[in-house]
């Protein structure tokens, strides 16, 4: 018996030791794998996915509703704006919550964003105006940028490398559902003039979604503090001063603010030059254009020499395969962004297609996208490698890009335009989850939630970049397609700006709208298919390796240590 105490006191020393020297909100996480009751890490994964679930629900209506609500405020051709600005504060925010949620806790973290969440479809929902409508989008940042990369994160806290592809992409998966339901709701909400419904579902489908979530990891952190194996925290920074400044220390503040300026700065313009700033020769272009180069050099250079706690701790990797990760799936966001921010627009003006229709037909890539992500997880836990995957989705998904140009015609069969789509989201499929598996089992465990953050910045600065890149060509060339294919007189505004008008246009001018839209979407994915060749530059950068299981069998071991210090201490 006094062998048994002794071995346990040892056990527990051993654990605790296991803990120094992690940050706070890390050291919770591993005791909360360890010492959490099964039905409460039930709860937390239902709440995961359920609030995944919404997050999409809510997004799907939105965009099958996007025409119209643009269309509302007069500003069709400046969709893309709206995803510019969302992306760009995404990406600074990243870094942020993967540093909170590290320092504070992911209880702290999900609280936070899920406030968010909620304010922003209030906000949205009574925009009396589209500078308003961008403004909710900013306060949206702040809420989904949480939920979506501490979803992603509690599942590689709890899972091996193995199994964590097929976990990743059961994450998104409900989703495929809300792809065939949410376009109906949302031309429902059209027809009934009630398109601000769209954003008030956020207020209900969150809140519902969040309270499993939040209850299984309130009652995980109930039990480690019951525990009394939680290290004592450091009672130094007693002054709220010093509390902020170890904060921003932590979080490089100035690093953040110095990327977002030049992410802002440089995208901006790309879009609102033409239409807004009085063109690429105006002082508001020069001006943010200059301050955004020198911005993003000061960034360089701080992040290079200065920060003591950088957004990408570059020095603790022993492995290019994260950083080559990374800018692979950017380059493939890249080329999404460009190819489709448009996309739907275009196939309800070309083809007369209604707002279910041509979202079932855009949604299509991504339906297709989400069971290749099943399938790619499934192969991986399979053949414990990944390289082979993510060739062959880079292959299919060029493959699919490439059938897109010809089937931009107007006069090009549907069924072919849902064929490439279903191409191009199968490749994609393949890339996503075996990329993010390898960028996460490539790092050291507490560097997971920023090696996450980092492939989702990826993610954003490239979406961001690619929609800037839809929005120049598209508010660019389109007035010049029109002039060129449209007879007679129209009103330049409504036919860039006003799907309603343009449905009311003659036969004849309606027909030349039609051409010109088909045009410029054409040359998006033109444009999509030659940035794609940097993506299999970027993959052979990456570093082969047999993905293990070889945690499973440490964490069970480690698992019958913690049950026996747990019924020690409750």
């Amino acid at each position: 018996m006094e062998s048994k105490s002794i071995k346990e006191a040892e056990d527990h020393n051993e654990f605790r030791k296991s803990l120094e020297g992690k940050p706070y909100g890390v050291q919770k996480v591993m005791l909360m794998k360890k010492l959490g009751h099964k039905w409460d890490k039930a709860a937390v994964i239902a709440g995961i996915v359920l609030i995944a679930w919404a997050k999409n629900w809510e997004g799907n209506v939105v965009y099958s509703a996007s025409t119209y609500i643009t269309s509302y405020f007069d500003a069709l051709n400046l969709a893309s704006l709206i995803n510019v600005v969302l992306y760009i504060v995404e990406t600074a925010l990243l870094p942020f919550y993967a540093k909170f949620a590290d320092m504070i806790g992911r209880t702290e973290g999900f609280a936070v964003s899920i406030f968010f969440y909620v304010l922003s479809g209030i906000v949205q929902a009574v925009a009396p105006n589209f500078d308003t409508l961008v403004g909710g989008q900013v306060i949206y940042a702040l809420g989904i940028t949480g939920v979506g990369i501490l979803g992603h994160v509690l599942i590689a806290d709890i899972t091996t490398s193995v199994n964590r592809g097929l976990f990743q992409a059961f994450y998104d998966f409900p989703a495929i559902i809300n792809i065939f339901v949410a376009p109906i709701v949302g031309e429902a909400l059209v027809k009934a003039n009630a398109w601000r419904w769209a954003y008030s579902m956020i207020c209900f489908c969150i809140t519902a979604t969040a309270i499993p979530l939040m209850t299984g990891l309130v009652r995980l952190e109930s039990t480690i503090k019951k525990s009394d194996l939680m290290p004592q925290k450091s009672q130094e920074k007693s002054t709220l001063f010093e509390k902020i400044k170890w904060f921003c220390h932590e979080l490089d503040v100035v690093g953040s603010l110095l990327f977002i300026g030049a992410l802002c700065m440089i995208l901006l313009p790309l879009v609102l030059a033409t239409g807004y700033w009085g063109g690429w020769n105006s002082p508001t272009t020069i001006g943010s254009l200059v301050g955004g180069v020198v911005c993003a050099g000061v960034f360089c250079v701080w992040e290079w020499k200065m920060a003591t706690k950088p957004m990408v701790p570059l020095g603790r990797w022993t492995t290019w395969t994260p950083i080559a990760g990374v800018l692979c799936c950017a380059t493939v966001s890249v080329f999404h962004a460009s190819n489709w921010t448009y996309h739907i627009t275009y196939l309800q003006i070309s083809r007369r297609l209604s707002i279910t229709t041509s979202t079932f037909i855009d949604r299509s890539y991504d339906a297709i996208f989400l069971v290749a992500q099943i399938l790619s997880g499934y192969l991986m836990r399979r053949f414990k490698v990944y390289r082979p995957i993510v060739f062959a989705g880079l292959a299919l998904l060029m493959l699919g890009i490439g059938l897109m140009i010809p089937s931009r015609f107007p006069t090009s069969p549907l069924g072919f335009v849902v064929i490439t789509q279903l191409i191009a989201g199968c490749g994609a499929g393949f890339i996503y989850v075996p990329i993010l598996v390898a960028v996460q089992s490539s790092v050291p465990e507490p560097d997971i939630a920023i090696v996450t953050a980092l492939f989702q910045i990826g993610g954003t600065i490239a979406t961001s970049i690619g929609s800037s890149v839809a929005g120049a060509i598209w508010n660019n060339m389109l007035p010049t397609e029109l002039a060129k294919h449209v007879p007679g007189e129209y009103d330049a505004a409504s036919i860039l700006g006003d799907i309603t008008y343009i449905n009311a246009l003659p036969e004849d001018q309606y027909d030349g709208t039609v051409v010109a839209y088909g045009n410029v979407q054409r040359i998006l994915s033109i444009a999509s298919l030659g940035i794609a060749v940097l993506a299999f530059i970027f993959f052979l950068g990456m570093r082969g390796f047999t993905l293990s299981e070889e945690e499973d069998t440490k964490d069970e071991h480690l698992d019958e240590k913690s049950t026996e210090i747990i019924n020690e201490k409750l």
